[in-house]
């Protein structure tokens, strides 16, 4: 089978390019279009907008020229002076007077009303006091103009007319409101839409009501009165419709099709990658289970690529076991140097490291621990007295007993030993047994005064595997002690200075140094070093602390 290389499959069929630029493309130009139109609307409503204010000025001077006819109606003058002098003699005090004003104020009126078809007319005398009012509908919002009443070079009052606010006439067939204190009062559109909508209605731009975009601008309308504002809304959605509309039924259908070829195509070729990519991905995920590196060749596929990935993982997980291999081994040597050159001080405590660690694994063992735990706590009773290095020969190896000053020193090997055994990653898990393995259950221990559970468990089996083997050995100072008051002595201290849960673990251990069973247990130690090379290391949080003095 020929070999294509992945890169000339992709550059083939382009699936991704092709994509985006549909995409991208019809992104692109409803942008454009919404972005024309936009501008294109706002020029429409300023065109509007002059016009409206050129037909409303010429409307207006039209009728301020008909009010100043009206405000030359002898009617109109005589009522208004009529009303001035009954006011200023106090024959308004009557309430027969005050009704044949009023009644004559309101024929006049309604003279006025026939004479200009209007919504709104007021008369309001020089006192700024409205005289009589009358309006087609209540409730309703008026555009008004005013004109002076004169007699001579004297003001009689002013008459009020005024029309009444079509926002759908005014905005030229579009949608507009009536805006007051900043709220939307009235409006074209449906109320629901203009809910929850905050804005500066005082200056124009883009609004959206009921999930459509409208432009708003405000209108120049001077003869409104009472602080509101007229705003026409014009739909920016509404215009660009049709457009993209268009735009969608011809680039989405083509685009399609195209997508869907490209899409066949690309699926043929994406097998011969993806099937030999899920055996290397299975092979992975199969490693990470057993904890170890094992990529197995996989057979030859179809893509360059793809058998240059297999061969290089591969290659790689052997490279990666094999370089592990060695560092276990180098690992393991360190740790026996360390051991040896610590016991090579004392002829007297030559083997009680390896036999505490071995003592701990046994421990361990009873009570449930996996083979990984077990090693750790192995290992980590094995390096539990390599602080001792610090410790001067002349306190280590003194026959006598120590005196207070010399305890004092001896107590600090286990902080030693956490210090030489932090700096090196690979032995950050058994800091909690080198550091903490002199603390006792109840708390009486050294150098934290850790208790029960506090205290970690690997430290708590060594504590007691190094206390048995201790008195189980000849020592300077004296003699080991017979096995059955060693096993008396840990029953005593079980919960003060040793954990219960250890100690019933302990005896029931194969743990026995009676002279029948140490040649078993130095071929157990022996066989044990021989066989660590295949045991993977763990890693264990670090601790600082000590524990009794079984020295």
């Amino acid at each position: 089978m020929r070999e294509n290389s992945l890169t000339q499959r992709v550059i083939l069929f382009v699936l991704l390019p092709l994509a985006l630029l549909l995409g991208t493309s019809l992104w692109w130009v409803e942008r454009a279009v919404r972005r024309n139109t936009l501008v294109e609307v706002r020029a429409e409503m300023t065109r509007r907008e002059i016009f409206r204010q050129q037909e409303q000025s010429s409307h207006a001077r039209q009728m301020l020229r008909a009010l100043q006819t009206l405000s030359e109606n002898a009617g109109l003058k005589a009522v208004l002076t009529l009303a001035r002098d009954l006011e200023y003699s106090g024959a308004l005090k009557s309430s027969a007077a005050q009704r044949e004003l009023e009644r004559t104020l309101a024929e006049r009126l309604h003279v006025v009303q026939e004479m200009i078809q209007a919504d709104y007319l007021a008369i309001i005398n020089s006192r700024d006091r409205t005289l009589s009012r009358w309006e087609r509908q209540a409730d309703k919002v008026y555009t008004r103009q005013e004109i002076p009443i004169n007699l001579g070079s004297e003001n009689l009052g002013r008459l009020v007319v005024g029309r009444e606010l079509n926002l759908v006439l005014l905005s030229g067939g579009a949608h507009a409101i009536l805006v007051r204190a900043g709220k939307v009062e009235r409006a074209t559109l449906g109320a629901p839409l203009l809910e929850g909508i905050s804005r500066d209605w005082e200056q124009p731009g883009e609004v959206v009501a009921g999930g459509e975009r409208f432009l708003a601008m405000p209108m120049e309308l001077k003869e409104l009165t009472g602080g509101g504002r007229v705003v026409r809304l014009a739909s920016v959605d509404a215009a660009v419709a049709p457009f993209v509309r268009t735009l969608r039924e011809v680039l989405i259908p083509a685009g399609s099709v195209s997508l869907g070829l490209a899409l066949i195509l690309v699926w043929f070729a994406l097998r011969a990658v993806t099937q030999p990519l899920r055996r290397l991905t299975a092979a992975c995920q199969e490693s990470i289970q057993k904890g170890s590196l094992e990529i197995p060749v996989t057979g030859r596929s179809g893509v360059l690529e793809v058998n240059v990935l297999g061969d290089s993982l591969h290659q790689a997980a052997v490279a990666a076991s094999d370089a592990r291999r060695r560092l276990r081994q180098a690992y393991l040597q360190i740790l026996e140097a360390l051991v040896e050159s610590l016991e090579a001080r004392d002829e007297y405590t030559a083997g009680h490291s390896r036999r505490v660690g071995q003592y701990s694994s046994w421990i361990g063992r009873q009570m449930g621990m996996s083979a990984a735990e077990i090693e750790r706590v192995q290992i980590g009773a094995t390096l539990h007295d390599i602080g001792k290095i610090g410790i001067p020969d002349a306190i280590l190896l003194k026959v006598e007993l120590l005196n207070a000053e010399e305890f004092q020193i001896i107590k600090t090997h286990p902080d030693i030993g956490v210090r030489i055994l932090e700096r090196i990653d690979a032995f950050q898990e058994y800091l909690g047994a080198v550091g903490l393995h002199h603390e006792n259950h109840d708390g009486s221990g050294y150098p934290r005064g850790l208790r029960g559970h506090e205290i970690p468990l690997d430290a708590r089996i060594v504590h007691v595997a190094d206390a048995y083997d201790a008195m189980t050995s000849n020592r300077p100072y004296r003699q080991r002690m017979p096995e059955e008051r060693v096993r008396r002595i840990l029953r005593e201290h079980s919960g003060s200075q040793f954990d219960p849960a250890v100690i019933d673990a302990f005896f029931a251990s194969p743990i026995d140094s009676t002279a029948s069973n140490l040649e078993k247990l130095n071929e157990a130690l022996k066989a044990n070093a021989a066989s660590r090379d295949s045991h993977p290391v763990q890693q264990l949080p670090v601790a600082r602390a000590g524990g009794p003095n079984w020295i």
